[in-house]
């Protein structure tokens, strides 16, 4: 095997592996990667076959023109000016194009920029905790791919490239592996943040687009069905008082006043701003001993939306504006595109901020929607009473009379609230709540859709409660009058709300791995500024608590008067209390076991003796003996010297000389059951010359 084709296969293993993770992150299609890699796989092939001709210069060059208009189409007509596509695709055509023309050593070297130039783009556009799997992998990849490369390089003027050398790599590639991320870690926590910590295009690098409809400007009557189907993490809910059930939780993240037929459209929203610099928003009067606060972590939604509590009575979001509609729903000024969060005072009964409904033309009594038949239904169910009395009622009568279902194959219809209730009697909760909606506004009653999360399932692995996508859900809010406000009604089933998690095996899987996501979107995506800040002071608090260990007190005695000093009789010691004694035992014992783990790692990875080592040591102990030998002895003189000073080491010495003049000059490598006569011949020898003294 040549060093020429074992450079290129190395170079096509790394040209396969690098653009792995872009299909995933949704950046570059299938549809390319996967030619690409077959391209590749074909390289392969043909570099183990050796061919002598490879693509001309000249062929490369009529391939970079036949490229460019089309590198101009990817750029202008099918992705309209956005530039990550269409520079990925010209990343991977260019090297392609240079696998098939590798000819001399720079070409190679050019194939690696190339190759590295990829594996930034899937590093750039990634987000999944799995790409630290990817990272290792090319790591190790790259170490075995630059020392063989170097190793070639060495051999290439000393032995005939038809002998196939092997590369001693394992403890070099371990080593470097470990050495790199042991200094990658702190140079993540230490390097300046100049920017937000991760901003990513379409698909966040997780494989899936989360369109979250039901949170949008407008919503369709099948809007929270589709966000159910994805029943990835939405939020992360922890209870800093460990004193609120937040398995029943409520999150309001939009009301719609507008009906159009098929769809929900939002009110105008008004800025909420802050009287503390953005810190802290007051949405209601707190009652003191009655507040408990929350942590929430919000995960991007594609959404404006901030989903908080319905007891929520003061929010601290980290952001100096706010908005809310005329529902009450609290909203961003942007859409986050990273995982923001925020705490939550909740506390009391729900919090309804809506505003007080006016007169005519009212958004909560607009009756678009509203049809003779569902106006006559209302009435008949709804019937006298006060406004709570009636719209109980309602909920109860579209709770108990209709079914949910996720099915709707064939209902295109043009008033599909009407043929949920005199038609099919089946829908999901979009239907009931729209259903309850227009009937109240029917009978007088100021109603409108909210949209949000319900129900919550507990993580042990961190004490927090995780609210997946299954979790949406639409419900009712209704005015009952002067000084009763506004208040909630779920008309939907209790089949078709949000149920909890099945419990066992996959269930506390699925919560082992939502902790790694969790710990990797928090301390890696968005570690920022901030984070460092904390980090900085943490490690000059242990520092100082460590020096306090060391730092003069006064014995213990009589207490002297605030403020007065020592005496000239009061001896100062630099005693340690039981505490810091304690402490400082504890440091030292940390100490002890890394250096026990180091010294083990450190066995773990030495090389393994050669003959030439154990020759170089015997030359030692007849140093140290006093027969120093000049480096140009040979070893005859030196078994001779052994001899004739250590008469009864004779025949040990000899062995390991023989050793070394088969691994020296008679070019054999010594195999492990001869490493193993080495090491017990070198001991004794070493032994008896000791002895002899």
């Amino acid at each position: 095997m040549t060093f020429g084709r074992q450079k290129r296969l190395l170079v096509g293993f790394l040209a396969f592996v690098a653009p792995i993770p872009l299909p995933f992150n949704e950046v570059v299609g299938w549809g390319v990667v996967a030619p690409y890699l077959a391209a590749v796989a074909w390289f392969l092939v043909r570099a183990r076959r050796d061919p002598p001709r490879w693509l001309p210069a000249w062929a490369l060059n009529v391939l970079g023109l036949v490229y460019l208009p089309i590198f101009l189409l990817d750029l202008v007509a099918w992705h309209r000016g956005h530039v990550v596509q269409p520079v990925i695709h010209l990343c991977l055509f260019v090297l392609l194009a240079k696998l098939f023309a590798m000819v001399r050593e720079r070409d190679k070297w050019q194939a690696v920029i190339g190759i590295f130039f990829l594996f930034l783009a899937a590093m750039g556009t990634s987000v999944h905790p799995s790409i630290v799997l990817y990272l290792v992998t090319f790591l190790a990849l790259s170490v075995v791919l630059l020392a063989r490369f170097a190793f070639f390089h060495v051999l290439a003027d000393f032995a005939h490239e038809a002998q196939a050398p092997q590369v001693p790599l394992r403890g070099l590639l371990t080593a470097a592996i470990l050495c790199t991320m042991a200094l990658a870690v702190p140079l993540f926590v230490a390097l300046p943040r100049l920017s937000s910590p991760y901003i990513v295009g379409r698909g966040g690098g997780s494989g899936a687009v989360l369109e979250a409809a039901g949170f949008s400007d407008a919503v369709t009557l099948n809007s929270i069905g589709q966000i159910r189907a994805n029943n990835t993490v939405a939020l992360r809910v922890q209870d800093e008082d460990q004193e609120v059930d937040v398995a029943d939780l409520r999150l309001k993240a939009a009301t719609y006043d507008l009906y159009q037929g098929t769809s929900w459209r939002r009110s105008p929203a008004r800025a909420l701003m802050s009287h503390e610099q953005g810190v802290r928003f007051e949405l209601a009067p707190r009652t003191p001993g009655a507040v408990h606060w929350l942590k929430i972590w919000l995960l991007p939604l594609h959404s404006r939306s901030l989903p908080l509590p319905v007891e929520a009575r003061t929010v601290e979001p980290h952001s100096p504006t706010l908005e809310t509609d005329e529902g009450g729903a609290v909203s961003f000024p942007v859409v986050p595109l990273e995982t923001r969060d925020y705490r939550v005072a909740v506390g009391g009964g729900p919090v309804l901020l809506g505003l007080v409904p006016g007169p005519a033309p009212d958004p909560t009594l607009d009756l678009s929607g509203v049809t003779p038949r569902i106006a006559k239904l209302a009435a008949r169910v709804a019937g006298e009473g006060t406004p709570a009395e009636r719209a109980r009622r309602l909920e109860t009568h579209l709770s108990d009379s209709y079914g949910y279902t996720l099915d709707f194959a064939g209902r295109a219809t043009d008033n599909p609230i009407e043929d949920f209730l005199f038609r099919y009697h089946s829908g999901q909760c979009e239907y009931f709540s729209s259903a309850m909606v227009l009937m109240l506004r029917s009978d007088g009653i100021p109603a409108r859709l909210v949209t949000g999360f319900l129900g919550a399932e507990y993580n042990p692995f961190e004490g927090y409660y995780i609210v997946r996508n299954g979790n949406a859900h639409a419900w009712v809010e209704a005015y009952m009058g002067q000084g009763k406000g506004w208040r909630i009604f779920d008309p939907t089933p209790p089949a078709g709300r949000p149920l909890p998690s099945h419990e066992g095996l996959p269930l506390l899987a699925s919560q082992a791995w939502d902790y790694v996501v969790f710990r990797w979107d928090r301390y890696v995506l968005t570690y920022g500024i901030y984070d460092q800040l904390q980090v900085f002071s943490e490690v000059r608090g242990l520092w100082d608590r460590f020096a306090s260990l060391f730092r003069r007190h006064p014995e213990s005695g009589p207490a002297a008067p605030a403020g007065a000093a020592p005496s000239a009789g009061t001896a100062v010691a630099v005693g340690l209390s039981d505490a810091s004694r304690q402490a400082l035992w504890w440091v030292l014992a940390g100490c002890l076991l890394l250096a026990v783990a180091a010294g083990l790692l450190a066995w773990r990875l030495r090389p393994p003796l050669t003959a030439t080592k154990a020759y170089q040591r015997i030359r030692r102990e007849l140093g140290r003996a006093g027969m120093p030998l000049p480096s140009s002895a040979p070893p005859l003189a030196v078994r001779h010297q052994a001899t004739t000073r250590f008469p009864t080491a004779a025949h040990a010495t000899g062995r390991v000389i023989d050793f070394y003049l088969r691994e020296s000059f008679g070019g054999h490598s010594l195999a492990p059951p001869d490493r193993d006569a080495l090491k017990s011949a070198l001991a004794e020898a070493q032994q008896e010359m000791r002895r002899a003294g």
